[in-house]
């Protein structure tokens, strides 16, 4: 809709004047206070929202690999000709093995099911690892085994070699560990022996702990080297899986339809998923949650774009004797209409970039001091807040389209005037 300059100046004219009644300016800046407090608010919780699956997806990839190789009810004997088919891809950055088998872990203090994760003698594969490790040494300490000394029943001193184990911080606290403590570890396998057919376990020792965020996570993982699990869990020289991390996350999902496609796809029985499919329920519960809250929180615009109404509205009734001269002298329905129309628009527009403005500063006020809540349950010490420039815009526009739909009334009201019996008594 084009408004022509006539049209503009006496659009800004009635903004600017002097009223009789004071009331309507009180409306007129309450309105545009209501319209940038509403998209001030709707901008933070988008920011604090999107800082949250943002932080999310961090976590979750400091833990994961981007893309995931893996056969259909077995496990992958010929790794070392698919890792090196994989290498050639200049998008990747590393492709490595992976064990990944249930356990039943024992301590002092209880027993939890976990899953032990074999971790292959690999930069790639350690240098993942590191970044969530608590202790100094890194992952140096699980492909070494490392000594305890015990006392025999005969109360003599021996020392035996163990085979190291890294747990989660949530799970070493769970089971009343500590660094250097033994514990069983129990296969969902059994041994024949003299007792009969008995659960295979062995004994590991807890080296190091980790902390991804993840609670769950951290209860139900633990790592060790590749080595130590298959020859626990009698894999030979097979392995679960391969994982591959990419220079760009984003583009995961395409590499991994080109892998499919490099392995042959179904008919080799290898299956190909990237880290957005291991977590599609997640992503799709928090852009969900995303969306309801945009639209609940669209509501405060709406309401504030009610008071827009009725500042246009007076204002219509306090003008009515400039209209009917206006139309006395030729102006159009239509004329008139676009006056009062751009007079809404022009209340929010200012009310969307104030509120853009006030929110973008809020955004960045909350980042830089925080604000702290229990890291317990959320694995965050403070509220995470990510500024994402395409929320900015829908929500400007969003606001745009809301407070111009709300001068729709007023104008037609004020087309609608008859100039004859406004100027009958003048």
């Amino acid at each position: 809709m084009i408004f022509s300059k006539l049209q503009s100046f006496i659009a800004h004219r009635y903004l600017r004047s002097k009223r009789k009644e004071v009331f309507i300016s009180i409306i007129t800046i309450i309105s545009i206070l209501g319209v940038a407090i509403s998209v001030l608010v709707l901008n933070i919780t988008l920011a604090v929202m999107t800082g949250f699956e943002t932080e999310l997806k961090i976590k979750l990839l400091d833990a994961n690999a981007h893309i995931f190789v893996r056969k259909y009810g077995s496990m992958i004997s010929d790794w070392p000709q698919v890792v090196d088919r994989l290498v050639s891809f200049k998008e990747i950055e590393t492709v490595q093995p992976y064990t990944y088998n249930q356990a039943l872990i024992t301590g002092s203090s209880g027993a939890q099911g976990i899953v032990i994760r074999g971790v292959a003698d690999l930069p790639g594969a350690k240098k993942r690892l590191d970044k969530i490790l608590q202790q100094e040494g890194g992952t140096a300490q699980l492909f070494a085994p490392t000594s305890l000394e015990i006392t025999r029943p005969d109360g003599q001193r021996d020392t035996i070699s163990l085979p190291p184990l890294i747990i989660g911080e949530a799970l070493r606290a769970r089971l009343s560990l500590d660094i250097g403590d033994p514990v069983t570890v129990m296969a969902p396998s059994f041994a024949a022996t003299p007792q009969g057919l008995t659960p295979k376990s062995r004994r590991f020792i807890v080296v190091g702990t980790y902390h991804s965020g993840l609670t769950e996570y951290e209860t139900g993982v633990a790592y060790t080297s590749m080595t130590e699990a298959q020859h626990f869990f009698n894999l030979d020289n097979q392995v679960t899986g391969i994982e591959i991390m990419v220079q760009d996350m984003f583009k995961a999902k395409v590499l991994a339809k080109q892998v499919n496609d490099v392995l042959g796809g179904r008919e080799s029985q290898f299956v190909v998923t990237d880290w957005t499919d291991m977590h599609k329920a997640l992503w799709e519960a928090i852009q969900l949650e995303k969306r309801v809250y945009f639209i609940v929180l669209l509501l405060l615009i709406l309401i504030a774009s009610f008071s827009i109404v009725s500042t246009l509205v007076m204002m219509v009734m306090e003008k009515s004797k400039d209209i009917a001269i206006l139309k006395a002298l030729g102006a159009a329905n239509s004329f008139i209409a676009k006056v009062f129309l751009l007079q809404g628009i022009i209340i929010g527009v200012v009310g969307a970039l104030l509120g853009t403005v006030l929110g973008y500063l809020g955004c960045i006020a909350l980042r830089e001091y925080g604000f702290p809540i229990n890291p317990a349950v959320f694995s965050l010490d403070k509220v995470p807040v990510y500024i994402e420039r395409g929320n900015f815009i829908a929500v400007a526009m969003a606001a745009f389209v809301i407070t111009s739909l709300a001068g729709i009334y007023p104008a037609r009201r004020a087309s609608k005037i008859n100039p004859a019996e406004i100027l009958r008594y003048e």
